[in-house]
């Protein structure tokens, strides 16, 4: 009988794939959710403050585990399904939390139900007489700063018009930031995929633990901004005058998108450019006109208010208050300008852009973090990633702050916060110089 040859892999022959890998990364975005779950039951953040950041934490080392092997799981088929399904469950498991951390969502629904009732959010307060019978046992003793009016743009006043006269409850406006948070995932999904990307790196966006708090636990309303700015920036070069008319959506419901328009002004075709214009001129000049008065909330925030700021703080020691918000919008100025010159991807100069401004601006609250994370699945920074960590010790360390919501982080503490992203900087900037030292010079 004649002998066969032994049988041989193939040169070339892709290996199959292990399923370790994936029992690996459904155990991880399990153990994130079971942690969320957990934070969903928790009955008051800010009571329990200690028992809150405790699971902030355990749900950040899933999340560092998951960000650690990403390039474990690039081969998993249909990983992009597993990372929404994670993202999915995460929010729904926070919709019921109660929010206690900020009284920002209950200032959502109030502003609706006035708008709803014929009021005005930009010339009543809460605290105004005119709107006396609008007031509960619920909704009004929990917002924040009742004797200003509103700060927000007119697109994110019409939205609280459409859900309170849908639903005016603390659940349906969670859910209106929630379905756009997941939006801006998908928008993500698509986005890194179409760059080659991949989807799995969208999880450093849809499975921060900072992103699931704020947004889905405290029902703060930056995605609904946030969704279109990324949609703008993804739109840029394909859609341009869709990219003009989601910045514009974007810009008028929350001021930081104004950031990209310069980066996308200089790739727009003209008639983006007047798109863009013509909806945010007219759009900006109203509500800047509509907010002004003794009561409002805009020149307070702008010319006052300071939270968790490190770099304004030496500023402010140096300059004085005006003098040194001055100069950091004259430093973000400058950044920008730097940006057009030397970054020709408006996605990199934004990313950039926003960076400085949370860094200068005298009021970085933990939510505003998400201007910058939902720009990591295009290329991670972990003194970034770090940073949404340590910001949670913005609300207390550890235990519930004597002050309420009105506490401010002391400066040793803020410089912990912002002192450990910085080291890892400072560190992984030395690596690279040290890497660059060792390879040989071309020629050698």
């Amino acid at each position: 009988m004649e002998r066969r040859p032994p049988l041989r892999l193939v040169e070339g022959t892709p290996r199959p794939l292990s399923i370790a890998p994936a029992l690996e990364f459904a155990a991880i975005g399990a153990g994130l959710a079971l942690v969320v779950v957990l934070l969903g039951r928790l009955p008051s953040w800010f009571r329990n403050l200690g028992t809150f950041q405790s699971l902030f934490a355990l749900a950040f080392a899933f999340y560092a585990l998951a960000l650690l092997r990403i390039r474990r799981y690039q081969r998993l088929p249909r990983a992009g399904w597993a990372v929404l399904a994670v993202a999915i469950a995460a929010r729904l498991a926070l919709l019921p939390a109660a929010p206690s951390l900020s009284g920002d969502l209950y200032r959502y629904v109030w502003e609706g139900r006035v708008i709803v009732h014929g009021g005005n959010p930009y010339r009543e307060s809460p605290d105004d007489p005119r709107l006396a019978p609008l007031r509960d046992r619920i909704i009004h003793p929990n917002i924040n700063h009742r004797d200003l009016a509103t700060i927000y743009p007119p697109l994110a006043e019409a939205g609280f018009a459409l859900v309170a006269w849908i639903s005016p409850t603390v659940l349906a406006f969670k859910l209106w930031v929630v379905l756009h948070d997941l939006a801006l995932v998908g928008v993500l999904l698509v986005w890194t995929r179409r760059l080659g990307i991949g989807p799995v790196p969208v999880l450093a966006y849809a499975w921060n633990p900072l992103i699931l708090v704020e947004y889905a636990g405290s029902g703060h309303n930056d995605p609904v901004a946030l969704v279109w700015l990324v949609a703008a920036l993804a739109l840029a070069e394909e859609r341009p005058v869709l990219s003009a008319l989601a910045l514009a959506a974007g810009a008028l419901t929350k001021i930081a998108p104004l950031v990209a328009l310069p980066f996308l002004m200089r790739g727009w075709p003209w008639r983006a450019r007047v798109v863009a214009l013509a909806l945010l001129v007219p759009g900006l000049a109203w509500f800047l006109a509509a907010a002004r008065g003794p009561a409002s909330g805009l020149h307070a925030f702008w010319s006052a208010w300071s939270n968790n700021e490190l770099a304004f703080h030496y500023l402010e020691r140096a300059l004085g208050t005006s003098a040194a918000r001055g100069a950091a919008l004259a430093l973000l100025g400058a950044l920008i300008v730097w940006a057009l010159k030397n970054l020709p991807a408006a996605a990199r100069a934004t990313r950039l852009s926003l960076r400085g401004a949370l860094l200068l601006s005298p009021v970085l609250h933990p939510w505003y973090m998400g201007w910058v994370l939902a720009f990591e699945p295009l290329s991670p920074s972990y003194p970034w990633l770090l940073l949404s960590f340590t910001a949670i010790l913005n609300y207390g360390v550890l235990a519930t702050p004597a002050a309420g919501r009105d506490f401010h982080l002391p400066l040793a503490w803020r410089w912990a916060e912002y002192g450990a992203p910085l080291a890892l900087a400072l560190l992984a900037f030395s690596a690279r110089r040290a890497a660059g030292r060792k390879r040989p010079a071309r020629g050698d």
